[in-house]
């Protein structure tokens, strides 16, 4: 069995629940937040979407600014509580080494007049071996750049 690499970041975001979640469960939102984090490149826009990002099996392509890409797939949508995908077929070779898939997973718990927002992130990596780079990338890399999601929501969340 294949092991798993998880981060889990957490943010206060302005903003009711359903707030929150509508913003970042939104099939436009990628751009808006992944602006991409030292080598990690920002998201410039998806494709190919099979149906409504709001529904449960709903899968697209995300195109990065440095021409790669990845598919992505809703597996689960709890509104306002929660919002799940997988992630596979990442062009990028270094993690097309590393890992098999990723997943992730956000949850969002009102706290007075904003949102606790945790997302966790999960790699599952080739094997054993992989894994311990791809750990290393995780917590160094991956990490800023879900910070950065996380502060652009923020950001973006204050301003509505």
């Amino acid at each position: 069995m294949p092991s798993e690499v998880s981060i889990t970041r957490t943010a206060l975001i302005p903003g009711t629940p359903e707030a929150v979640f509508a913003f970042i469960a939104a099939e436009d939102v990628l751009p808006k937040v992944l602006t991409g984090y030292g080598p990690l490149p920002a998201v410039v826009r998806t494709s190919d979407h099979t149906g409504p990002w709001d529904q449960v099996g709903s899968a697209r392509v995300v195109h990065l600014a440095d021409g790669g890409t990845a598919r992505e797939q809703v597996t689960l949508l709890e509104a306002p509580h929660r919002f799940a995908y997988r992630v596979w077929d990442v062009s990028n070779p270094i993690v097309k080494t590393l890992a098999v898939q990723a997943r992730g997973d956000w949850t969002f718990v009102a706290v007075g007049q904003s949102t606790r927002v945790s997302w966790t992130y999960t790699f599952k990596a080739k094997n054993a071996v992989t894994a311990v780079p791809l750990s290393v990338i995780a917590q160094v890399l991956w990490r800023g750049y879900m910070d950065v999601c996380l502060d652009n929501t923020v950001r973006l969340m204050t301003l509505k």
